[in-house]
């Protein structure tokens, strides 16, 4: 492993301001230049709720610095951040626990009149678009960050190109060619051993932790349904946790031997529930991809004295090509990293096709320990018949 240390460039702002957006952008055209380059959400890496004692910013920085050696173990060159923060106190609380990290802070600004059009445009919680002004200005009086960006008119490639100008052409060293992490294997999934020194296990705990894991088809709803489970639970007064795979897996070029991911994403997963639990959380929820046994296993292996339970969700072809259309055009929340927003027609056809036809494999194989069916029915309906037959879950 290297010991130099890793690029991180840290995209912050008020919400709304497009932080998500330009970070993923930058994410792909890094690693299309074959710079291998990782991308998270901070807040995907903090849904810990109810919120320990320590705050939002102490566990993001503990999730962080806990799968930051397993990005580093894939052969990162460099890591795209997205997140809120708006004082130096609070990025130190990052760089005390990431002392092999190059941070550069980089806010991105928009003045008001945009910040509404946008925040509004987003579709989501248009009630909180005051807070994020109110956030804008105070941000605007703050010296904290490395470079400072207005974005007015501009679009999320036109902010990218300008975040790595102002960066001195970020990543600092340019293409290169990279480790592309352990051995490749001839056939058959990526290993994903136990545990190790760069990859902790969740603590052992009095009894099985009970694991939630909500998989499907493409657009059946995983997330969606998965952190719907989420809230409910925590609304209870049970402290649970959310991790949705995708979300802690974002890095390209992919590996040879682990095209999917999924070693990446097991053991970041384990990073996360080891920080989780011992922060109190009681359960965990994963949305993501398991359409085979094997892969499962080895997420479980990770993850001892889990109770695993799998819950695959399912809807028929019509409502699959219904919903790929809603996402393509924009609709449903705002994910970095969507590959079907902005597709045309034919291009959303296809995706719908393959979706429709991953759900008849899995149906044929009878996948996951539960099916719920979800055509014709609201987030609501299916997180609450999901709940119904997991019964007093997860007492």
């Amino acid at each position: 492993m290297r010991s130099d240390p890793l690029p991180l460039l840290w995209l912050c702002g008020p919400s709304g301001v497009g932080k998500s957006s330009v970070g993923w952008e930058l994410f792909a055209r890094l690693s299309r230049s074959g710079i291998k380059t990782a991308f998270l959400d901070a807040d995907q890496i903090s849904l810990c709720y109810p919120l320990p004692e320590s705050g939002t910013h102490r566990i993001r920085a503990q999730s962080l610095a806990a799968i930051w050696p397993n990005f580093r173990e894939e052969g990162v060159r460099c890591v795209v951040l997205s997140g809120f923060v708006d004082t130096r106190e609070e990025v130190r609380e990052y760089t005390d626990l990431l002392p092999e990290a190059a941070l550069t802070v980089c806010r991105l600004r928009v003045d008001p009149a945009e910040l509404r059009e946008r925040f509004i445009a987003r579709g989501w919680r248009p009630d909180l678009v005051a807070e994020a002004v109110a956030e804008a200005e105070l941000l605007d009086l703050s010296d904290f960050a490395d470079i400072c960006l207005d974005t007015d008119g501009r679009t999320v490639s036109e902010v990218a190109r300008m975040v790595r100008e102002r960066a001195g052409g970020w990543p600092p060293g340019g293409p290169a060619k990279t480790p592309t992490g352990p051995a490749e294997t001839p056939t058959g999934p990526a290993p994903m051993p136990g545990g190790s020194a760069s990859c902790p296990v969740a603590p052992p705990t009095s009894g099985p932790v009970p694991v939630l894991w909500l998989s499907g088809a493409d657009a059946v709803g995983k997330s969606t349904v998965g952190y719907e489970v989420f809230t409910q639970i925590i609304r209870t007064g049970v402290r649970a946790a959310y991790v949705d795979l995708k979300q802690i897996g974002a890095l390209r070029p992919a590996a040879a031997d682990d095209p999917d991911g999924h070693r990446l994403k097991a053991r970041n997963l384990a990073a996360l529930w080891a920080g989780y639990g011992a922060a109190g959380a009681r359960c965990l929820i994963v949305s993501g991809h398991a359409d085979r046994d094997d892969t499962v296993r080895g997420y479980a292996e990770l993850l001892p004295g889990a109770a695993l339970t799998v819950c695959r969700l399912h809807a028929g072809p019509a409502t699959l090509a219904e919903r790929v259309a809603r996402r393509g055009g924009g609709g449903g929340p705002a994910i970095p990293g969507d590959e079907m927003k902005g597709l045309d027609s034919g291009a959303l056809r296809r995706v719908a096709e393959r979706a429709a036809g991953e759900a008849a494999a899995l149906d044929r194989v009878k996948a996951g320990d539960l099916r719920v069916e979800t055509d014709g029915r609201s987030v609501r309906e299916v997180a609450g018949e999901v709940r119904a037959l997991l019964g007093d879950w997860p007492n």
